[in-house]
Parts: C-alpha cells; sequence; structure tokens
C-alpha cells in the first residue's frame, strides 16, 4: 500500500516506522531540513520537504496514487485543510487527520470519531484517555487493549514474586484449568510469543487473555497479584484528559480527587465536576503528593510535563500508593518506567498509532491493535468460508512460531482455544504476533 504520511512530528514518525517495517510504501512530508535528514537516516521512507498545504508537493509525492493518506501535523487547521484538499484530488484514498484542540475534542461528531467528508478524525488525546479508563477496569495490568466485540481483551501484567508460574514451563502450568493463555511475554525488552515449554521468571512482563465471567481478577493469585482495595483515585493534572478521566471515574461510584496548580482552572472543575474533589495546590511538593497517595488506591500522573508525572508517580509510589500510572511519550521514559516501579505508562502517541491500526482495518480484519510498547500486533479476523484455518485442529495448522491464537468468538462466547480446536466459518479469532510478522498469517485467511 501506498501510505503518505503528512507531518513529521512524534506520531508522525512511529507512524511511519510502524508501517514501513509492515511493508508499506511510505512517503513522509516535512517541513523542517533536520528532520528530513533525521528521518532519512533512521527508517526505510521516502521523504520529500515542504508545505503539504501546497498542492503540486502533494502530487509530487504521489498523491493519486496513494491509498492512505494521514494528516498528523500539530496543526489541527492545516490537518482539516491539507485533508480537504486531498480528497479532492484522489477521492479514492482513505484519509485519517488529527485533531487536539479542545473546540474540537468537545465537538461530539469528532469525539464518537464520525468522519469529515468521508475523512476519518481522530485525537491522540482521546485515545490516552481511553487507555487510562481500560486500565482502571483491570487490577495491576500495566496494558488492557479491547477489542471491537467488547467480550476479548488482552492485558499486560508483571509477574509477583508470590506467582505460582515462576521457574515452570507454561505445559506444566495447567493455565488450561483457568481459561487462560499466556500470549507473549517480554524477557529484557525483547517480545516473544510463548510455547509450552517456555519458562517465565521473575522480571518477565506478561501479556495474556481468560474467558473466566469474573475477568482478570479471578486469576490475579495466579500472577501473584492481591486485589486492589479502590479507595480513592488522585489526578495530578487538572487539563482536558485529567477532567475527562475524573468524569468517567465518578460514574462509577469511586471517589476522585484532582490536584491542579491553577487556580482559575480548579474553580472550572469545580463548577463542572460535581462529585469530584478539586485541591488547589502544587503536585510537584513532595509532601503534598506523599500525604495524597496515603489516601489513594491509584495516582495517575497527567500534568503536560512527562518528567514531572515520572516524578510524581516516584513520590507516590514512596508514600505508599497501591498503584501508579504515568503519561509520557519519550521513548527513554517509557523502557526506564517499569524498572522504577512505576505500574503502568500511557503514551498518547502509541495510543495513535493503535487507533490507526484499527481504522486500518480491512474486509476480514474485523479490528486492530499494539501492544507491548508497539512490539506486538494483534488482529481481529473473521474466518472465511474457504480459509485454511479450517483444514485441520489448531495444533495441526502449521502456523508460524511468532503467531499465536489468542481467542475466538463464536455464538457470541469467548472461547481460549486449545490444541484439539476446530474453527468453522464465521468463528472471529484474535490473532496475536510479534511486530513484522503479519504478513505470515495471509496464507491462512485466504482460501485453501
Amino acid at each position: 500500500m501506498k501510505i503518505i504520511i503528512i507531518g513529521s512530528g512524534v506520531v508522525g514518525t512511529s507512524l511511519a516506522k510502524k508501517l514501513s517495517a509492515d511493508g508499506h510504501h511510505v512517503v513522509v512530508i516535512a517541513q523542517e531540513a533536520a528532520v528530513v535528514k533525521q528521518v532519512q537516516e533512521s527508517m526505510d521512507v521516502q521523504v520529500m520537504q515542504g508545505d503539504a498545504a501546497d498542492g503540486s508537493l502533494l502530487q509530487s509525492a504521489g498523491l493519486m496514487e496513494a491509498e492512505l493518506i494521514l494528516a498528523v501535523t500539530d496543526s489541527d487547521e492545516n490537518n482539516i485543510i491539507t485533508t480537504l484538499m486531498a480528497q479532492t484530488y484522489n477521492p479514492n484514498a482513505k484519509i485519517i487527520a488529527r485533531v487536539r484542540k479542545k473546540q474540537f475534542l468537545d465537538n461530539p461528531v469528532i469525539a464518537k470519531g464520525l468522519t469529515l467528508g468521508g475523512a476519518m478524525l481522530f485525537s491522540p488525546e482521546h485515545a490516552a484517555v481511553e487507555m487510562v479508563l481500560d486500565l482502571l477496569q483491570v487490577d495491576h495490568a500495566f496494558e488492557v487493549v479491547p477489542f471491537k466485540l467488547g467480550m476479548v481483551r488482552i492485558a499486560g501484567f508483571h509477574l509477583g514474586q508470590d506467582s505460582p508460574l515462576l521457574g515452570r514451563p507454561l505445559q506444566e502450568c495447567d493455565l488450561a484449568k483457568y481459561s487462560t493463555l499466556v500470549v507473549a511475554v517480554d524477557q529484557g525488552g525483547e517480545v516473544v510469543i510463548p510455547s509450552g515449554r517456555t519458562v517465565l521468571q521473575a522480571a518477565d512482563r506478561v501479556m495474556l487473555t481468560t474467558e473466566s465471567p469474573n475477568g482478570f481478577a479471578q486469576i490475579l493469585p495466579l500472577l501473584g497479584r492481591p486485589p486492589v482495595q479502590h479507595r480513592k483515585i488522585v489526578i495530578a493534572g487538572g487539563g482536558w484528559k485529567g477532567e475527562q478521566i475524573a468524569r468517567e471515574i465518578e460514574k462509577r461510584g469511586i471517589p476522585v480527587v484532582i490536584l491542579e496548580k491553577s487556580l482559575s482552572r480548579c474553580q472550572e472543575l469545580a463548577e463542572s465536576l460535581d462529585n469530584v474533589d478539586v485541591i488547589h495546590c502544587d503536585a510537584t511538593d513532595p509532601a503534598t503528593i506523599r500525604h495524597m497517595a496515603k489516601r489513594a488506591s491509584t495516582l495517575i500522573g497527567m500534568t503536560g510535563q512527562q518528567e514531572v508525572n515520572l516524578v510524581l508517580c516516584l513520590l507516590a509510589r514512596q508514600g505508599g500508593a497501591g498503584r501508579t500510572i504515568a503519561l509520557m511519550d519519550n521513548e527513554a521514559y517509557l523502557t526506564l518506567a517499569p524498572t522504577l516501579g512505576i505500574d503502568a505508562v500511557v503514551s498518547p502517541k502509541l495510543a495513535a498509532v493503535s487507533k490507526i491500526m484499527r481504522f486500518l482495518s480491512h474486509s476480514k480484519v474485523i479490528d486492530a491493535a499494539t501492544a507491548f510498547n508497539g512490539q506486538l500486533d494483534a488482529i481481529f479476523v473473521e474466518v472465511q468460508a474457504r480459509s485454511r484455518l479450517l483444514a485441520s485442529p489448531l495444533k495441526s495448522l502449521g502456523l508460524p512460531k511468532a503467531l499465536i491464537v489468542a481467542a475466538v468468538v463464536r455464538d457470541e462466547k469467548m472461547i481460549v482455544p486449545k490444541g484439539d480446536f476446530n474453527f468453522i466459518y464465521g468463528d472471529k479469532a484474535l490473532i496475536i504476533t510479534a511486530a513484522g510478522h503479519l504478513h505470515k498469517l495471509d496464507l491462512y485467511l485466504g482460501a485453501a
């Protein structure tokens, strides 16, 4: 597929790297010469310098042949203008545009992910808020990825020292008794698809799914993790994202506190939120954050500065918070945070990449997402009438080692399949693979 990415910020370059690695022909349009050079040297994509509002530049970039156009500059207005221009030149292309401003975020049409003349609009801010809310539904998870049908989720966990899974091959852990499957393991930064012989160690992070009616709560003892007592949730930072999270949490009847430095913003929040305590304070004050952490099961660092969010979570951990979640995009911080004891990191950049992957789903694919900081791909696919998946039991299909069938939905019921499972036409299968291996699945999705 030929893809044009307009914008070379964090989201644009992340998308370029991901889509190029997946084998697409990617053209990036950037305005700054230094950025053009950096992108050229760091990834296998074509880069053009200039203003995408220049129609001739878009045409030179191959606009007429492009199947997908991503407008992801830092300017909402430029993205929308570019979208309208691209629709004029190439009405057959799929177009996705990024929006960030509050007047767009609060617009009910954009908020619901509807279209602008056929183009899809998305917001990394909305995606990040959704990620935090998903995390709050699964105790101890550092990542939660739900899929469109609603009943299937994968979630990532750090293993506790008391986990009975440690030091034993997975095939001896009897996870089938719990209708649970480990679908990926992060071993020192390398994400692998496990086999029955994989032995989990204390430093590993695991991604798994379960068909348990009680969700992941029932398997916490397997992970060596106690239940979380939801006493209170403290949100450090009362910006747009913090406000939206508080608004959703209060609907669940869980006490919420927002810490905000700006007095005028505190007044706005107090007027718009009915059952949320808003405290005017400097959340970076160690005494303040430690005092609040003592009364909180979860602290969420949602300020506009990711370094501050990192420090806030460290202070909250020292103060006794049961769980910490930090908003950050810097790749070094994303890697560092888990080693410092921060439970979960929410990255608007990665949320945006995952969101766009969902938009790219085609006829056979119902949903798609990334996980483990983009090192894992997940697709939800409907089994077609002549698919090779129907040929024999799962264990005899000869699927590549880099792929694993994590879950199947049949007759509105989720199944964690075993080796003797047989697909039937119309099944919906969640398939997990290490990044860069999705193409290996094409053989099995096609006709036998």
